[in-house]
């Protein structure tokens, strides 16, 4: 199917404006189509867009199913920042849009480069490439020709290659965090406990502080996208960070204890995944739904999934926080409890190596016999303080872990390793 320049791809040009990822190149992309009404007659299961300035062409490749049959017509809205910024209505027939009218069953694809116009750049502010994060969407709302009723609703997040989630600032703050907790160590083996004390509490707020933001882009609660994006600079404090080899340890040790790994990351490049929050709207759909299941009332029926749920993966809150990390769903249990245990043998091994050298050292003579006396002749009770601020340092994240991996269960061993966890 072929599209000519319309006020359909300057909506689509100007609204791909809003998301996040880092790129010198001006673009602005989306690729999730969700929807956005119950028993909506259209959904996607593969949705990429990408619009180039520079270049002059929006590429689209979708894949959907349609149960809508004859003539429609189209609302589109913009939204940005919960205003709406455009509504217009769009007629598929006097557009000359050739497989949308009239509009048939089954399979939709489409795939293609268009030229996009001087005029229609020209009417996309320039702030929209730059701004990270930006809080934007664009709604379709498909209405019978004769009726004038809804019978189809789609809605796309759109993403202008720019966000405040960067690892360098991830670095950073482990760094300083870490840097914290190492200068308590030495100073308590240099004898100062009470200095040691001071800088371990100020260590230890400090770190409470990075896994408080953590928390609050793991909730399951509608987040402006800049929040999210800039509370995921901090879940490495919560044991949320990827590592190639770990997530193929994680795959294999729920599949050799009965448990079914998701396949959401492997399967990108078929399937829409809309990262998104709870929200009014999803409360808004629980509650009819509830509703018409105690009045024995049901929707017609489409031919598609109700909601959609079937095109396209929604994630919220934990799940949320471990795809954008590069984490398969089924694996942030574990590689969190991976983390807080190398850690905790890491530790252990630091001081142990330690207390070795510094005995070597001082039996070979290049070492004062009072250096780190304190720590030499109590190491086992300095281990032990440092293994006791381990403990608070990890309690945030392996309760709130070890909890939800009680709702989701990835296997049986990962769930009774949970329950060990918190007794513990």
């Amino acid at each position: 199917m072929r599209f000519s320049t319309s006020p359909t791809t300057y909506v689509i040009a100007s609204l791909l404006a809003f998301s996040p990822f880092s790129s010198a190149l001006r673009m602005i992309e989306s690729s999730s189509l969700n929807p956005c009404q119950a028993n909506s007659s259209f959904s996607a299961t593969l949705f990429n867009v990408l619009f180039t300035p520079d270049n002059k062409t929006l590429f689209f490749n979708i894949v959907g199913v349609s149960s809508i049959t004859g003539n429609v017509t189209a609302e589109l809205l913009v939204i940005a920042y919960g205003y709406q910024a455009l509504k217009e209505e769009l007629n598929p027939c006097a557009l000359g849009w050739q497989g949308l009218c009239p509009m048939n069953t089954g399979q939709i694809r489409l795939e293609s480069n268009i030229p996009i116009s001087d005029d229609v750049l020209s009417k996309v502010p320039g702030i929209t490439y730059t701004i990270p994060d930006l809080d934007g969407k664009v709604q379709v709302f498909i209405k019978d020709a004769n009726t004038g009723a809804s019978v189809a609703c789609v809605e796309a997040e759109l993403s202008n290659g720019k966000t405040v989630n960067q690892k360098g600032v991830g670095w950073a703050t482990a760094v300083i965090a870490g840097l914290g907790l190492i200068a308590s160590a030495i100073t308590s083996g240099l004898g100062h406990s009470n200095t040691a004390a001071h800088i371990a509490a100020n260590a230890l707020s400090l770190f409470g502080y990075f896994q408080g933001q953590a928390l609050m882009g793991m909730t399951a609660v509608r987040l402006p996208p800049i929040a999210a994006s800039w509370t995921q600079n901090f879940q490495w404090s919560m044991g949320i960070i990827r590592i190639g080899f770990l997530q193929s340890i994680a795959t294999w040790y729920q599949r050799a204890t009965g448990g079914t790994p998701s396949s959401v990351l492997s399967d990108l490049a078929t399937t829409s995944v809309s990262v998104q929050k709870r929200s009014l709207d999803v409360l808004n759909k629980l509650y009819m739904r509830a509703y018409h299941q105690l009045h024995g009332l049901t929707g017609r029926s489409t031919g598609v999934p109700a909601t959609g749920t079937a095109a396209v993966t929604v994630i919220h809150g934990i799940k949320r926080v471990g795809f954008t990390a590069g984490i398969e769903l089924t694996n942030i249990f574990l590689t969190g409890y991976a983390f807080f245990v190398i850690f905790t043998v890491f530790v252990i091994l630091v001081v142990v190596i330690f207390k070795l050298v510094c005995e070597g050292l001082v039996k070979a003579g290049r070492l004062k016999g009072d250096k780190f006396q304190d720590f030499r002749n109590g190491w086992t009770t300095v281990l032990k303080g440092i293994l006791f601020r381990i403990v608070l340092i990890s309690f945030t994240q392996m309760v709130v872990l070890c909890f939800w991996e009680l709702t989701v269960r990835d296997s049986g061993a990962e769930v009774v390793l949970a329950i060990f966890t918190i007794f513990t």
